[in-house]
């Protein structure tokens, strides 16, 4: 269907790294993880890893700077940081995505945001959905893109909420489903700060809207009123 829009990383996450860095800067020195030192036989892994070590110091001094009243201006649109081995992968990730203190590489990328959302962080999995909806390290994959935005926004990130109602509006990579979309672009609206991807979600539901009978969109207005984020969970790529 036309005329509904998502939302790229550039238009909002891209001050992920801030808010993360600061999480971690906060938490003391990281401890590394036995999971990654049993791999220590797999070459790439290793250099990987050591990349990922060498900058951690270039992350903490990157987000020194920065005020703490980002955590609170977030606290709206997503779940508190996680901390943890999920949130210093996503930080990993944010750095090859965007070429902080390494040079920029999408499937290095798609590769750490992998390891974070499979740890339960919870924007790693809306970033992961981005990463598959645009194939950007990774060939394209609507039913993946799908899959992560699907547990994000369970979660409470209002972007993946947002382009999840987008996914279910047109039938990309769910079986197309009105209520369920204004159910979601509704929460993202309702949940975003005031600015161009608040108007979008707003406007994408009354897009969905007109195309709804009004019993549709009392259920979807239901959904919405009942709705809670869900707690943390493992989970699996689609079959």
């Amino acid at each position: 269907m036309g005329g509904l829009t998502c939302i790229g990383r550039d238009s909002f996450l891209k001050r992920l790294l801030g808010l993360a860095g600061m999480a971690i800067a906060a938490g003391g020195p990281v401890a590394a993880s036995p999971s990654d030192a049993a791999k220590d036989a797999q070459s790439d892994e290793r250099v990987a890893d050591a990349e990922a070590s060498g900058f951690m110091a270039t992350l903490r001094s990157y987000t020194a700077s920065i005020g703490a009243g980002v955590s609170a201006a977030w606290d709206s649109v997503m779940p508190p940081a996680e901390g943890g081995l999920g949130t210093i992968e996503a930080l990993i990730g944010d750095a090859y995505y965007y070429g902080h203190g390494v040079s920029r590489d999408y499937t290095e990328a798609a590769r750490w945001y992998r390891r974070a959302a499979e740890n339960s962080n919870a924007m790693a999995q809306s970033t992961l959905g981005d990463i598959y909806y645009y194939g950007r390290g990774v060939p394209q994959d609507f039913i993946e893109a799908a899959h992560w935005w699907q547990l994000a926004a369970d979660r409470g990130v209002a972007v993946a909420q947002l382009n999840l109602g987008v996914m279910y509006a047109n039938g990309d990579g769910v079986a197309q489903d009105y209520v369920k979309s204004h159910f979601y672009t509704n929460l993202a609206a309702a949940r975003l700060p005031p600015g161009q991807d608040r108007d979008i979600a707003a406007k994408n539901r009354d897009i969905v809207g007109k195309l709804m009978n009004p019993g549709q969109i009392a259920e979807a207005q239901r959904l919405a009123r009942t709705w809670r984020p869900k707690s943390l969970q493992s989970p699996q790529s689609p079959q």
